[in-house]
């Protein structure tokens, strides 16, 4: 990895924990002092979703999609943090759902172990992936406006119709998903997607919800309390692909909802109709499990993240070649691609 992490992230790590320490105050024996939530009304599952943690591509502010990549340190904490909120919450799991990517099943892992359930069965699904970003993935989202255009890149972002260009053969990862041995049962049978629009994304996320995660009717194994929740860790397309779903979001408003990383919320789901157990539809209904204070950190963190050199990265930390903007420049799409891959690292990339 070409950025040195051992004393850049040290003190940003460090203030993370310190408010963990002010915003949690354990018991002797663990437990937090914070209420747990009233309990899900009869007759109805308490799903909560999440989407993972800080990922390198996040924090670079690239188009991410399906490409393997790992959380960042700051990722990991966000992950652990999580975990910290359900068990001051008293929540319990009878199951949590990811998707194939790792930084979803890193988070869906480090959140249940810091909250004492890491023995919760972990089922994966690819229906779950992040939106698959065609051509895009892998390149920086801001040079990528100042190369085609603000509008037509942000409508590729926020729209629910517009698909980006497909990945072709050249792309440097094409071959990699294509040989991904994780995908080889979609690729006999559907074949692996080569862009998605939000609306094709939705499709088969609303498949998984309906088919495995929340069937309607449905009814709690026997061997689990009817307070039990469902955890789905998931990405920030997949999960506002399903909030348009449950909450009857329009495709206007749909583009106007961002979901931050590893802040978990909830919705009260009626076992029998499958639908949102709250007023108003058409606005996002879910309810974040946070006190105001760890929110807005979250969310400060979320911003700054926008930027990836906030961090105030000392000059050794950084190689020329990725502060060189004339070099960047002069870069085609594909080359920038793999630039970004081998900089922050791309967990199918063969050696």
């Amino acid at each position: 990895m070409l950025l040195s992490r051992s004393h850049s992230f040290a003190p940003m790590l460090e203030a993370l924990r310190a408010g963990s320490r002010q915003q949690w105050r354990y018991h002797s024996h663990g437990r937090s002092q914070l209420a747990s939530l009233a309990p899900p009304p009869p007759g109805h599952t308490r799903v909560v979703l999440m989407r993972h943690g800080e990922s390198e591509f996040n924090t670079a502010n690239i188009f991410t999609g399906w490409c393997d990549v790992a959380l960042t340190p700051r990722g990991v904490v966000e992950a652990d943090e999580a975990g910290k909120v359900f068990l001051s919450n008293n929540l319990k799991f009878r199951v949590c759902y990811t998707s194939l990517l790792s930084r979803s099943i890193s988070t869906a892992w480090r959140s249940l172990e810091s909250a004492g359930v890491g023995w919760v069965n972990v089922i994966k699904d690819w229906r779950l992936n992040e939106r698959h970003y065609g051509a895009l993935q892998g390149l920086s989202k801001e040079r990528t406006a100042e190369r085609l255009g603000r509008d037509k890149v942000m409508k590729w972002r926020r729209s629910f119709f517009a698909r980006p260009p497909e990945m072709e053969p050249e792309h440097p990862h094409y071959s990699m998903i294509e040989e991904d041995k994780r995908y080889e049962r979609l690729r006999m049978t559907a074949g692996i997607t080569k862009a998605e629009s939000l609306e094709d994304c939705q499709r088969r996320v609303v498949e998984a919800w309906e088919n495995s995660i929340m069937p309607s009717p449905y009814s709690p194994p026997d061997n689990t309390d009817p307070e039990d929740c469902i955890l789905v860790v998931a990405h920030a397309n997949t999960l506002r692909a399903l909030i348009m779903h449950l909450d009857e979001i329009s495709v206007d408003e749909i583009e106007s909802v961002n979901i931050p990383t590893a802040i978990p919320f909830y919705y009260d789901i009626d076992n029998e109709t499958g639908k949102v157990k709250a007023p108003n539809p058409g606005k996002f209904r879910g309810s974040y499990i946070s006190d105001d204070m760890t929110k807005r950190n979250f969310l400060e963190r979320r911003r700054a993240a926008q930027d990836p050199w906030l961090w105030a990265l000392k000059d050794d930390d950084v190689e020329e070649e990725m502060l060189n903007r004339k070099t960047l420049e002069q870069l085609t799409l594909e080359e920038e691609a793999a630039r970004n891959t081998k900089i922050f690292g791309f967990k199918n990339q063969k050696p």
